[in-house]
């Protein structure tokens, strides 16, 4: 696990991604399969200040993980679930400290909100 993440260029819904993943780390309930991610991305689609996302999509959740874990702020932990299709189902975790995600999302207004709730959660 790394110590530092970097969000220079990432979008706000790869930064709501990251925050739900942080958070669902916190809860003790990572690693996350896509779903839950996407059920606790949605969970504060009302709470975005700024940009309006709408709604997420399930491909536009997928992308940011993928997106993520290539940039190391996450990892895809083993595929132990089978898929309907055969194929594993994976798991993200994050793969740099919950307070770097906390201390570099803070900076983005969009996000202050929430991210302050989950510091005092």
């Amino acid at each position: 696990m790394t110590s530092d993440v970097d969000l220079a260029d990432t979008d706000l819904t790869q930064r709501l991604v990251l925050l739900s993943v942080a958070e669902l780390d916190d809860e003790g309930s990572t690693p996350a399969h896509a779903g839950t991610v996407i059920q606790h991305c949605s969970q504060h689609l009302d709470s975005v200040s700024g940009d309006v996302l709408g709604t997420l999509a399930e491909a536009d959740v997928a992308r940011a993980l993928n997106e993520l874990e290539a940039r190391e702020a996450i990892t895809c932990a083993e595929r132990s679930e089978t898929s309907p299709v055969g194929k594993g189902r994976p798991s993200y975790e994050l793969g740099v400290p919950t307070a770097a995600v906390y201390s570099e999302l803070a900076e983005d207004e969009r996000l202050s909100v929430l991210v302050e709730r989950s510091r005092e959660a």
